[in-house]
């Protein structure tokens, strides 16, 4: 299983899709069709009517309360689950688009607590959902949502064999990570004289949880943190073992990204002002960061290579469309005439050719997973409404996302398929507005052909801050073992990497690993980069993700033996650029990311590919294109 059921920010932890609703009952419909038909009406009947305070919040957070205080209405819906976590408190995390101590006071006048208030206009909060509408309600606050939610892209395997008899020696070494081979990493350090000496690099993922006990070990030095930004979780200490095998002279940092999205674009910014950082790697990804336009995150992502910090992000874990892993698509809105019972709004045709198709299916493995959609409105001034509904087998809304767009809301829907059931398929409606591009992802699932449904998948899943135009975006290829079970039943055996030997044109990247391009419609500021044109053919695109570099590596930190995912890449490219840095510290990002991207090895079609980028970097021949002289 991936980390993703640990990071979903809720205000307790909730098992995927486990979430019961309290006042949710059975009530026999006297046939299936006319009880999915009921479900159907209850779900637009709740659109319908928002009071104001209501159209300024997310539709998880609308639907449950309602839900909770209508046991009629929840007995017209006895499948349907909002998968949003509540305590047994009744408090839900929620973020909320406003600023100042008063409105600080409020939350916790109204029975809440606040995690973080940031100066930029945006709080975290533990909330009574009672008291939702109360604080939606106030005139300085422009949204109050579901906490967004976060996952790091670790991939977990069973334990490596060669790390669990290395553990049982009593003359075990240190744990080396592989890709200081595969790399050519060990060898470039000896002839070129470079260990990293005068860079700081610098990680932001979930947390350090084993640091001290790293430390101990001999496997970490000293790790500057910022100041209460230690985290919770443990990935960061399995990040900065790979960057510290690799570049073993550069001093590192680290700070917590899961506090809240904007506490993430507020630590990324610290790193380099606070922390002095030369090099920042993260490996997190918030679900509602926006493909089509630079969001918070990105922005600061853009703020610090402005100012020369080298930036590297994992590219995602998300499945390729090579590989068909895609469980993400994109493209223009297509209007059917066909309709989907009792859903007010037009159904998007997924079949672009003369067959209808308004739904795309999902893969048994799906179940529990995100679905996420975005379209091409500017973020933060939507006035286009979408809609997006889970559907089971038998045809029942289990789960949607309906919330209201009119000018001032984001572009943005996200829901949970259950936990439980078979047969869920996806559909997107237009309720309102104009025809715009648009993306679903279904996260770290895939769309499958099911029955008369068709598949329908894109590349491009690759976005948010990792798409940043100067961030480097990560693909994963093996250092060494094969990633150690299959991504869903049936596919073919994940490939092995070529440790103790270097990669080569033959080496294979990761099938799970996020493929791009990434389109993009609006400039940060949400200005239109091609006034009038949103669809497909506007836009910008931009060539991510931009290298690969090695996953499947071995570190001291339990759950990470071996670590895999881009999440693994991501700190192994790191340390090979501070190498570059302290090498010719008067290069300048241009000529580093030159470096890197002429001199990578080629893994799919010649040149740039949306799976890999320019390929797979190699050390030693980017010291050398750097014009770095062997000692």
């Amino acid at each position: 299983m991936s980390r993703f059921s640990r990071v979903v920010t809720c205000s307790v932890p909730v098992a995927v899709g486990a979430l019961l609703l309290s006042t949710a009952v059975s009530g026999a419909q006297p046939s299936e069709e006319a009880r999915t038909q009921a479900g159907i009406t209850a779900l637009q009947s709740i659109k319908n009517s928002l009071t104001p305070a209501e159209r300024k919040q997310s539709s998880q957070l609308v639907v449950e309360k309602r839900l909770r205080a209508d046991k009629g209405l929840a007995g017209k819906l006895p499948e349907y689950r909002t998968g949003l976590g509540v305590s047994d408190a009744g408090t839900v995390a929620v973020d909320i688009k406003g600023a100042g101590q008063s409105l600080v006071d409020a939350v916790k006048a109204a029975g809440g607590s606040v995690r973080y208030a940031s100066p930029a206009g945006a709080i975290r909060a533990d909330l009574p959902l009672g008291a939702v509408d109360t604080i939606a309600g106030r005139g300085d606050v422009a949204e109050v949502k579901a906490a967004s939610q976060a996952m790091t892209w670790n991939e977990s395997a069973p334990q490596d064999r060669r790390q669990v008899a290395a553990k049982k020696s009593a003359a075990a070494a240190l744990q080396v990570a592989e890709g200081d081979k595969a790399h050519g990493n060990d060898t470039a350090r000896t002839k070129y004289g470079v260990t990293g000496a005068g860079q700081k690099v610098c990680v932001l993922s979930d947390g350090v949880k084993s640091l001290q006990a790293s430390q101990t070990a001999g496997e970490l030095p000293a790790v500057d943190v910022l100041p209460g930004q230690a985290g919770s979780g443990d990935e960061g200490t399995a990040m900065l073992e790979i960057i510290h095998d690799m570049a073993p002279g550069a001093t590192l940092g680290f700070a917590t990204a899961f506090t809240s999205e904007q506490s993430f674009a507020d630590n990324i910014r610290a790193l380099r002002t606070t922390g002095k950082c030369t090099i920042i790697v993260d490996d997190v990804s918030y679900f509602d960061e926006s493909p089509f336009q630079d969001g918070p995150v990105a922005q600061a992502v853009n703020d610090v290579t402005a100012a020369g910090v080298l930036y590297f992000s994992s590219a995602g874990n998300s499945g390729n469309l090579t590989d068909g892993t895609s469980g993400y698509y994109e493209g223009d809105f297509r209007g059917s005439s066909s309709k989907i019972s009792g859903i007010t709004g037009t159904p998007h045709d997924f079949d672009p050719s003369g067959t209808t198709q308004l739904y795309n299916a999902l893969s048994p493995n799906s179940v529990g997973r995100y679905v996420t959609l975005f379209w091409s409105d500017p973020w933060g001034k939507a006035t286009s409404d979408y809609d997006l509904f889970v559907l089971n087998s038998s045809g029942s809304v289990v789960a949607s996302s309906e919330g209201t767009q009119n000018g001032t809301q984001n572009p943005y829907e996200i829901a949970q398929v259950p936990a439980s059931g078979s047969g869920f398929k996806v559909a997107v409606v237009k309720y309102s507005g104009a025809d715009r591009f648009i993306a679903l992802n279904v996260i770290r699932g895939r769309f499958v052909t099911s029955g008369s449904l068709k598949a329908f998948s894109t590349n491009g899943v690759t976005s948010g801050h990792s798409a940043a135009v100067n961030a480097f975006s990560v693909a994963a290829a093996p250092a060494a073992g094969a990633f150690g079970r299959a991504l869903e039943t049936g596919d073919p055996a994940n490939p092995a990497g070529p440790f103790p030997g270097l990669f080569t044109a033959a080496s294979k990247w990761e099938r799970f690993t996020s493929d791009g391009r990434r389109h993009q419609f609006y400039n940060p500021d949400g200005s239109v980069i091609t006034p009038g044109n949103v669809s497909s053919t506007g836009g910008a695109t931009r060539n991510k993700p931009d290298i690969t570099a090695a996953d499947g590596v071995a570190t001291s930190v339990s759950g990470f033996q071996p670590f895999f995912g881009t999440s693994a890449a991501a700190p192994s490219a790191a340390a090979i650029a501070a190498l570059l840095k302290q090498g010719k510290p008067a290069a300048t990002p241009a000529e580093i990311r030159n470096a890197l991207t002429s001199t990578a090895i080629d893994l799919g079609a010649p040149g740039f590919d949306p799976v890999t980028g320019a390929g797979v970097i190699m050390t030693g021949p980017a010291l050398a294109a750097l014009g770095v002289a062997p000692k």
